[in-house]
């Protein structure tokens, strides 16, 4: 196998200073914007030690089971805490995940969540794919590569945390990256909430037909507690045949056993449903952004066909930790889901009854000296999915007479092992590895054409990686990383819409090496996070779509990606809650990204040296969070996507655009009942834009127009 050239070539130097010399002047005038607004807090150098800011470096993580602190992780790890779940209106989490680099969410319309990590969402016309995402312990993507991330209420978590890039060596296939997503009882989830709380109620309307309702209680014992949370939200949708329902229910019990034990159960019960209005073309969108895709001579039109997708999914998980002798601890997690869903489409009608059951069992070991460590963590996951799938024509969003049913099964697993070393001088060395086993076994048992059993396995696939990490001083980092990803083609892959089964499709996988440094300044006050990485991608996967809008998937060569992610955040003003102005936040995150196709034939077209369809030239966010002290807050934010191709041969794009968001509130004080009342607003300077375009679209219906200006007026509040 060919080794990766370096990362300091002639494309990512490119990729610096050709395609981002804009962006760089952006996040130049941003840096040059905190340091003077910082100069104040530089200055107060003597103040009591209470003062300084809890550096986010220092709050601990999971990414590659190290449970250290962010900064002593030698990988691309970002982390969203309750305070920036909770800055936007709460009803979604696409503005959320936008704040950090290397991340790009897209909505097409309410619940249709797509998620792209460094050019993975080629491979996702809807849902999210060719990323792993666990919720605490329990494995949220199932065996068929596809994750449900739109079942979950938002209010519902506590933090997510995110690792950019290949992981493989501990998590599995997947090329895109892991999302760790922590749920929370209803006294961690509120505002300001205290430890004798004991309930949550949230309320919001706002426009578009927006209406959430959340409610929530603890019930704590001696050594055991019991958190229960309902939820429910409701739109209308800025465009015809867009309205949504999601229902959700979550209990969570914990209980503290002898020895160090500790047990968890979680259950999670949703219902939703979303009508999908369809792409337009660039003049249907100029004439009419809220209409839903209108009638062609070959198909009716998204409303009378009732477009959409409903999905009710059971989610149950048990967890068990052992501390055993020699500093040894034994992790288990059991998950079992089941899922009815349907999906009546523009040609088809689909059906499916999922049933996954996984398991993660990990042991972990560590021990500490006076002039370092050792940690070693080791362990097994293992998956099984059952599909039935029954498809027919769609007559007016009903199923016709042309029944087809297949079965599929899908087995994956792997095991790893990783050790950690820290040396003197402040080093680290992480190596780990993982050796992965997938296959599918699809069969026709129902309908015409008739296609005989086939089985698709895939030979082990070894993930390694090595990793290092030096501190010179202990408020800086540098790391860098050499890891092999893979990823298998996901179930709706080997089974697409356009009927028939994938066999020939190949697992993707390549080579990433990345290099990044992250740390704090002036007692925490500027914190940053930078990394610049080198992807080659072989073997990619990629859609295509038919006459009737159906989708396909084929292999189609290499795909090179390059890129640069930074962070940045500074605390001008931080004072105690007696001032007047308590704390001014400033930050911004910046993504440039040169991916291109490598040896690459689209049909009879080489687009060899194009750019990566989908993916913008570089994304930028910016923000202001002001608190005051009679409990008056407010946020503002700035994100901004460049220019992206549609198409494969580079012959339409998306143009870009700067959305601004903002939230004003007020809060009670730590000590009294928390309370918080807020005015949302979304898309302030009404731009249109399509949020989530439909690549390489037949009859060039790239566009998802997205909501004009919205606001969202709610109340959070404890008892």
């Amino acid at each position: 196998m060919n080794a990766p050239r370096s990362i300091f070539s002639k494309a990512a130097l490119r990729c610096l200073f050709s395609s981002g010399r804009r962006w760089g002047r952006t996040l130049f005038a941003c840096c040059l914007f905190v340091s003077i607004a910082a100069q104040p807090a530089w200055s107060q150098g003597t103040r009591e030690s209470s003062d300084t800011i809890a550096p986010l470096g220092d709050i601990v993580v999971k990414g590659f089971g190290s449970g250290r602190s962010r900064n002593a992780v030698p990988a691309s790890v970002s982390l969203l805490r309750t305070r920036d779940i909770s800055r936007f209106s709460n009803t979604s989490l696409v503005p959320v995940m936008n704040t950090l680099p290397g991340v790009r969410m897209e909505e097409r319309s309410p619940g249709s969540y797509r998620l792209s990590m460094r050019g993975s969402l080629i491979r996702s016309p809807f849902g999210i794919r060719n990323v792993k995402v666990y919720l605490d312990d329990i494995i949220l993507t199932d065996a068929g590569g596809n994750t449900y991330l739109n079942l979950i209420d938002m209010n519902l978590l506590s933090g997510i945390e995110v690792i950019r890039g290949p992981a493989g060596s501990i998590y599995g296939s997947g090329t895109g990256g892991v999302v760790h997503l922590s749920a929370a009882g209803p006294a961690q989830a509120s505002t300001g909430g205290r430890a004798d709380q004991t309930g949550r109620l949230q309320v919001s309307a706002g426009s578009y037909g927006q209406y959430a309702q959340n409610l929530g209680w603890v019930v704590s014992g001696k050594r055991s507690r019991l958190a229960i949370a309902q939820g429910v939200y409701l739109s209308d949708g800025y465009r015809k045949n867009s309205r949504m329902r999601r229902d959700a229910f979550q209990a969570d019990w914990t209980a503290e056993g002898e020895k160090g034990a500790a047990y968890r159960g979680f259950l999670l019960l949703s219902d939703l449903s979303y009508r999908t209005p369809g792409g337009l073309t660039l003049a249907q969108q100029s004439a009419d952004p809220r209409q839903a895709r209108p009638a062609t001579p070959v198909l009716p039109s998204a409303e009378a066909q009732r477009t959409g997708i409903d999905n009710a999914t059971a989610l149950a998980g048990f967890s068990a930790s052992h501390r055993l002798s020699g500093g040894l601890h034994w992790r288990n997690a059991l998950t079992y889901s089941r899922t009815g869903f349907s999906n009546p489409f523009f040609s088809n009608y689909e059906r499916r009854r999922e049933t996954n059951l996984g398991l993660r069992s990990v042991l972990d070991l560590r021990r500490e000296w006076s002039s370092g460590g050792l940690g070693w963590v080791t362990g097994i996951e293992w998956q099984q999915g059952d599909y039935a799938i029954d498809s027919s024509g769609n007559q007016g969003g009903l199923p016709d007479a042309r029944l087809v049913r297949d079965q599929v099964k899908a087995l994956q697993g792997f095991l790893f092992t990783q050790l950690e070393v820290r040396l003197p001088g402040n080093l680290m060395v992480q190596t780990g590895i993982s050796l992965n086993r997938f296959s599918y076994r699809l069969a026709r048992t129902l309908g015409t054409p008739s296609l005989p059993p086939s089985d698709i396995g895939f030979d082990l696939q070894p993930a390694p990686r090595l990793a290092v990490l030096w501190k010179p001083v202990r408020t800086l980092s540098l790391h860098a990383s050499l890891t092999r990803g893979f990823s298998p083609p996901s179930l709706a892959e080997v089974k697409p819409s356009a009927g028939g089964f994938g066999t020939g499709l190949q697992a993707e996988n390549g080579w990433s090496r990345e290099a990044g440094v992250k740390g704090a300044l002036w007692r925490n006050r500027i914190q940053f996070d930078a990394t610049v990485f080198d992807f080659l991608l072989r073997e990619a996967i990629v859609r295509r779509t038919n006459a009737s809008g159906a989708e396909f998937f084929i292999n189609a060569g290499d795909i090179r990606q390059r890129g640069v992610e930074a962070f940045l955040e500074a605390f001008p003003i931080q004072h105690p809650a007696s001032a007047a102005v308590r704390q001014l936040r400033l930050w911004t995150s910046l993504t440039l990204s040169d991916f291109r196709f490598g040896t690459y034939t689209s049909g009879n077209t080489s687009t060899t040296g194009n750019r990566l369809t989908g993916v913008p030239d570089a994304t930028a966010t910016a923000g202001a969070d002001l608190s005051l002290a009679g409990g008056a807050y407010a946020n503002l934010t700035r994100y901004q996507c460049g220019r992206l191709p549609l198409t494969d041969a580079n012959d339409a794009f998306a143009e870009p655009y700067v959305l601004w968001h903002a939230r004003i509130g007020w809060r009670s004080r730590p000590d009294k009942k928390p309370i918080d009342i807020f005015l949302a607003a979304e898309n302030l300077n009404d731009v249109l834009y399509s949020s989530g375009n439909d690549l390489n679209a037949f009859g060039r219906r790239y566009f998802n127009p997205a909501p004009g200006r919205s606001f969202v007026l709610g109340v959070n509040m404890g008892f």
